[in-house]
Formats: structure tokens, sequence, C-alpha cells
């Protein structure tokens, strides 16, 4: 009886010591999960911090591009580069990517961060949110000029809207619900006041149909869609601020309409039809320009690389 119990005992002891074995490694595996952990989150926070840096320091100055280079901080070092996206076919001209790469201990980090970089309206004879058909985009000289033209914008450029229909109202260029300015309107001018350059503005809440054969001038805020006819003019600029509007060839007389000034659209331009020219005009748009407000970068996408 007395050996029976000593074998059980012998064996309890067996098993506990083989349980206190295994809860200490256990134990001590947790704990180096907890560090790597711990090591991870601060390469991370170190590739971060790059970011924000890089982000500041463009907040002060759109045009920096020097980065940072082996910066410590107390618990890792980064460094930061900058790259113009030009290269880059499935990104627009208006981009710009940073990269910033951290090392805490042995784990390295990479944060890679796509800014957009918001044109001047002023620099450009149209924008536009959706695609551009069948539009020739042309220089002051006259001459064919693509670069004057940015097409699928992920967002509209901030713009004072109130700005314009405030100056709209002021000057009674108010037209509720669909309008067809007449020939010359509103004053034969691109400017209801030239010595002082104050453009003539006129809000439309409807559709804006330009007909064929006349000629128009200033800025037109259109609610609804805007439909050049053939052979309109227009000299200044067609402003259409809600998603999916759209300025289009509607037809008319079977030649092309034409723009002295410029197309700032929230959705497509198509001349499908006849044709559309839009040819630049750095007065008309320097003009219009002025009333595009925040000229703030924002963030097109982040991504993170897995911890190495």
């Amino acid at each position: 009886m007395g050996k029976a119990l000593l074998i059980i005992a012998l064996g309890f002891s067996a098993i506990f010591s083989t349980m206190a074995l295994n809860m200490s490694k256990f134990s001590l595996r947790s704990v180096e999960s907890t560090a790597d952990h711990l090591t991870y989150a601060t390469a991370r926070n170190c590739a971060t911090s790059g970011v924000y840096m890089a982000l500041s320091r463009l907040a002060i100055d759109q045009t920096w591009r020097a980065g940072f280079q082996s910066k410590d901080l107390s618990s890792g070092t980064f460094s930061v580069n900058l790259q113009d996206c030009n290269d880059d076919p499935s990104l627009s001209s208006m981009e710009l990517r940073i990269i910033s790469d951290a090392t805490s201990e042995n784990v390295t980090k990479s944060i890679t961060v796509v800014l957009g970089l918001p044109p001047d309206i002023a620099d450009l004879a149209v924008f536009c949110t959706d695609t551009i058909r069948n539009v020739t985009i042309k220089d002051e000289s006259g001459n064919p000029d693509p670069s004057l033209a940015v097409m699928n914008a992920p967002d509209m450029l901030p713009f004072d809207k109130d700005g314009l229909v405030s100056l709209a109202i002021s000057q009674g260029h108010v037209q509720i619900g669909d309008y067809s300015p007449p020939d010359n309107y509103p004053n034969g001018n691109f400017y209801f006041d030239v010595v002082n350059k104050i453009p003539n503005v006129t809000h439309v809440t409807g559709d804006c149909t330009f007909a064929g054969g006349r000629t128009v001038y200033g800025i037109y805020v259109v609610e609804g869609n805007a439909v050049m006819n053939g052979s309109a003019r227009l000299y200044g600029v067609i402003y259409i601020p809600n998603p999916g509007s759209i300025v289009i060839h509607g037809g008319g007389v079977p030649s092309e309409s034409s723009i002295y000034g410029g197309i700032f659209a929230n959705g497509y331009v198509d001349g499908t039809g006849n044709h559309i020219s839009v040819r630049y005009d750095s007065d008309y748009m320097a003009t219009f320009g002025q009333f595009q407000t925040a000229k703030n970068l924002y963030i097109v996408s982040w991504t993170e690389t897995p911890n190495s």
C-alpha cells in the first residue's frame, strides 16, 4: 500500500513538474510576443511620425521635396522621400507620393501616402470630374494643348460659389428655371465693370442653352446642364457645380461651338454631335480663379507594408 502511494505521488509530481515547465515556456513566449508586438507598433509609429512631419512641411510649402534622411526618434529612426507622380501613368500629374521608412530594433515598417495637389484653375481651360469627349482644348494662340485640361478629377476644387451667386444677384442676372441668353447678353462684354474688372455673373437655376449663332459673355453658374448649340460663342466661363451635370453639344447649326475662356464642371464635357472648342483666355480665367478658395493638399491613398 505504501509503495502504491509513493508511485502515485511520484506520478503527480512528474505531471506537476511538466505543467510548471510548460507554463514557464508559455509565459516566456507571451513576454516575447508582447515585446515583438510593441516593437512592431513602435516601428509603425515612427513611420507614421515621418508622414505627419512631411505633411506639416508641405502645408507650409507645397513645393518642398527635400524629405528627411535618417531622422532619429527615441524609439527608432525613419527616413522620408517625396516623389512627384508624373512618371506613373496610373496617377495624375497633380499627385505626390510620400514614402516613410522606419526601423525600430530589428523591425522595419514602410508607409506610402499619395497626395492630391490641387491645380490653380486660372492655369486651366477645362476642369471636370468625368471625361472629356470630342472637345478641342487650345492655348491662347489657338494651338491644341491638352495640358490645359484636367479630367476625371477625384473631387471638385473648393470654390466660392456663394460669392459668384451674390454678384449675380447684385447685377440682376439671376434666371429661375431653364434659360437661353439672348445675343450679346448681358452687355456685350465679359466685365460688368471694366475699370474694376468685376465680371458679369449669371446664375441659372435650371439648364442653360447657348443658342446657335448667338454670342454671350461672362461667368455662368449653371445648376443644371449647359447645352452648346452649333456656332454658339461664349466669351467667359461655364461653372457647373452639381454632380452629374454636363456640358454638351446640343446640335443646331452643324458647326462647332466655341468657348473663349474655360469650363469648370462637376461632371463630363461632351462635344459629340458637332464639336466644342475651348480656347484658353488667361484674363478671363484669372478673374474666375480669384473665386477659388482653399488650395489644400488632400490624401488620395494610405498604404502600409507588412512588418518585416
